[in-house]
């Protein structure tokens, strides 16, 4: 298993993303019209704004969004009725969180913005266990009496044991 390199990947493919970098680092609504984040102000994101962890591990005291990595759940594949010794299935969660007072942004909701293009850089990705992984859920999530917003997708994963 390779989860600490799985999640270095991961953030490193959010905050290079223009789209993720921007609506993470302006609070505008006009935030995708914004100059382009230079590479130190993308690497910045990385434990600001996007976190290795299921949780913001800080105390939030100003108005932000954030992208949070969980990684869990994995199991014997099941496949037919049968198990694998060999290969395990498991769950990449990526936590999507905006600040209610930040959602409304001149191209739609700042929430659904970053589930887009989440979901468009990781669907069907094939640097992550074997094969593609493949969306297995999303379910909107709320936070801290609801001032935090969005949702959690889960993508499935199949590895080697």
């Amino acid at each position: 298993m390779q989860i600490t390199r799985w999640k270095q990947n991961m953030m490193d493919t959010l905050c290079h993303d223009e789209d993720i970098s921007k609506m993470l680092k302006y609070n505008a609504p006009d935030a995708l019209t914004r100059d382009s984040l230079t590479e130190d102000d993308k690497l910045d994101l990385v434990n600001n704004r996007i976190f290795g962890t299921t949780y913001v591990p800080k105390t939030v005291e100003q108005q932000g969004s954030y992208i949070t990595i969980g990684i869990g759940g994995f199991i014997p594949q099941e496949s037919f009725r049968q198990f694998s010794e060999r290969y395990v299935m498991g769950y990449l969660y990526f936590n999507i969180l905006v600040d209610r007072n930040l959602m409304l942004m001149d191209e739609g909701y700042r929430q659904d913005l970053i589930l887009q293009r989440v979901y468009d850089l990781f669907q069907d990705n094939n640097f992550y266990g074997m094969g593609r992984i493949q969306e297995g859920n999303l379910v909107e999530n709320w936070e801290q009496d609801n001032r935090f917003g969005g949702y959690t997708l889960m993508f499935r994963v199949i590895d080697f044991k």
